[in-house]
């Protein structure tokens, strides 16, 4: 595969930091043709949104609120429907999260990015975690989470300060997990990963890490980030992936590896 062919969509959890500085909402409904209809909406208070305009003709997939100063899903005036598969509640003020009703219950992406207050973080024991296959928390230093939903397939984690966390050792327990992201968390080694696990993307860039155990690289692997690393040597790959070319980059004395993979 060329790295110039892979599949874009498959990485949309891992988002581009893309900051709102005004309170913006963002919805995105399908009709029965199949097609995307957006609507955005800036506002100064969430309590004077106007109520959800929900057509028997439109399907709510995506719910996006941002830089709104929400410190608790129930300050929305309205509730969410249950089809909404995409859920956004990055640049905001929550200091805890629950996973469970009123949340929509076929809810499958969840960003919570950039909420510097957040600290509690329970995922309960219920349908909506059961669903949820995709989770971004980026840039949150005070996380306190005992339990990851075990049906993830992806998970960004960059920079939530891992080092003074206790979620590395949560890795272990998905089984589900393709794609992940350690990205500027000063990690000097990574923590075990379950052997069932077969990631397809890896990016663990400004570490420091020296050495990466064989059992975090599957032949599977097609994208795989070392920028700004200690690495020196490049030759556990080869032996380990299933590699078609190669391409090796030197950024101030790191190593950066982008890899096209059979």
């Amino acid at each position: 595969m060329n790295k110039n062919s892979i599949d874009k969509k498959k990485y949309f959890l891992f988002s581009n930091d893309q900051f709102a500085e005004q309170c913006t909402i963002t919805v995105e409904y399908i009709n029965r043709q199949n097609e995307k209809l957006q609507c955005i909406t800036h506002t100064l208070a969430i309590k004077s949104l106007p109520p959800l305009s929900l057509s028997s003709n439109h399907t709510m997939q995506t719910f996006k609120i941002h830089s709104c100063q929400l410190s608790a899903i129930d300050q929305l005036p309205f509730s969410l429907p249950s089809s909404v598969e995409i859920l956004d509640l990055s640049y905001n003020s929550l200091s805890t999260f629950t996973l469970s009703f009123p949340l929509p219950s076929n809810l499958k992406y969840l960003y919570l990015d950039s909420n510097p207050n957040l600290i509690h973080i329970n995922f309960g024991n219920n349908r909506v975690q059961q669903r949820l296959i995709g989770l971004s928390l980026r840039h949150n230093k005070k996380m306190q989470i005992s339990y990851l939903p075990p049906h993830l397939t992806q998970l960004d984690l960059t920079d939530c300060n891992l080092l003074e966390s206790s979620i590395l050792p949560l890795l272990i327990s998905l089984t589900k997990l393709t794609h992940l992201s350690l990205v500027d968390n000063q990690l000097e080694d990574l923590p075990s990963l379950n052997e069932n696990i077969q990631l397809e993307y890896l990016n663990l860039s400004n570490n420091s890490l020296t050495y990466i155990e064989s059992n975090w690289l599957h032949r599977q692997l097609h994208t795989l980030d070392l920028t700004f690393n200690q690495i020196q040597s490049l030759e556990i790959f080869k032996d380990k992936l299933n590699i078609n070319q190669s391409s090796v980059y030197d950024y101030h004395d790191q190593v950066r590896k982008k890899e096209n993979y059979l």
